[in-house]
């Protein structure tokens, strides 16, 4: 029977999973929809999102045993280890997010997604987190912070209190009622609110795209908190400042990809007057962040 390592990367609404070969290459990989985020999702789901994986990966591959299993599990680390058959490493964001860009010893990984931190990693273990404390008390520069700031110009500027923006349009647009209070209450509705409010960030996005001025300097001030995250990691860590830095989340690599970026120009004029210059983009997938990781650490 054929032995694998598996790689994870899961999330709220997926789970990734690669299958690799005890010579360190790279099978196959799959992806099923569910969430294993325990602050979103029940123990039942979690469990059956976690078996759905491994029943993909047996219809790809046939019947296999487990050598090694490590990647981010949102701490469900026992379901992996029980469903596996051995015991489960698990990683996180900040690993596999340098991983995916070669980054393997001193780093710095600015994180952007539906919430925003700054992983450092010292001699290739994680020395500690800026930022990252959830919707409510924190996520500066997160995808939520984006669309909380341009749901709040939206009102702002309907209400005559604010400058005028596109963005009362698009939110009225995306949250049809008969008036703009019961648009703004139908975000409440939602069956994930934090995810709802980061999902107006491509509204704001549209908008600054138009040359919305109270858009786009929603996504400057985004960009000086990341930059400020990775900032106060290099200091408060002790991380030389020729280290490399780079980044992971949708919200940012989304942006980064951009013909003309949105915030990748600020972050790096910001790091740059801070002597920080060393920027790595990166090649692969959080998933294949945790292949790597894999291949370097696991398979002997």
């Amino acid at each position: 029977m054929r032995r694998i390592y598996i790689a994870s990367d899961g999330g709220g609404t997926k789970l990734e999973l690669g299958a690799v070969s005890v010579n360190k290459e790279l099978i196959t990989t799959v992806r099923v929809n569910g969430g294993i985020n325990k602050n979103t999702s029940d123990a039942d789901t979690v469990e059956k999102t976690v078996r759905a994986g491994f029943d993909a990966l047996k219809a790809e591959l046939g019947e296999f045993t487990v050598a090694g299993c490590a990647g981010y599990f949102m701490h469900n680390t026992d379901v992996f280890s029980r469903i596996s058959g051995c015991e489960a490493t698990e990683l996180d964001e900040g690993t596999l997010g340098l991983y995916a860009a070669d980054i393997y010893g001193d780093g710095v990984l600015i994180l952007s997604g539906t919430g925003a931190d700054a992983y450092v990693s010292k001699d290739g273990k994680t020395a500690g987190i800026v930022g990252g404390y959830g919707a409510i008390l924190g996520d500066a520069g997160s995808g939520f912070a984006i669309g909380r700031d341009g749901i709040n110009a939206a009102i702002a500027a309907y209400e005559g209190r604010g400058e005028k923006t596109a963005l009362v349009e698009y939110l009225i647009k995306k949250y049809p009622a008969e008036t703009f209070r019961k648009s703004v209450y139908g975000i409440y509705a939602a069956p994930q609110t934090a995810r709802e409010v980061a999902d107006f960030c491509k509204e704001c996005e549209q908008a600054a795209d138009e040359g919305d001025k109270a858009a786009a300097e929603i996504f400057i001030r985004a960009a000086h908190a990341l930059a400020g995250f990775a900032i106060a990691g290099y200091k408060n860590f002790g991380i030389d400042k020729t280290a490399p830095y780079t980044f992971s989340g949708g919200v940012i690599t989304h942006d980064i990809k951009r013909e003309k970026p949105l915030m990748l120009p600020y972050i790096t004029d910001e790091l740059a007057r801070a002597n920080i210059t060393n920027m790595v983009l990166p090649n692969a997938t959080p998933l294949q962040g945790a292949v790597r990781w894999i291949q370097r650490n696991l398979i002997i």
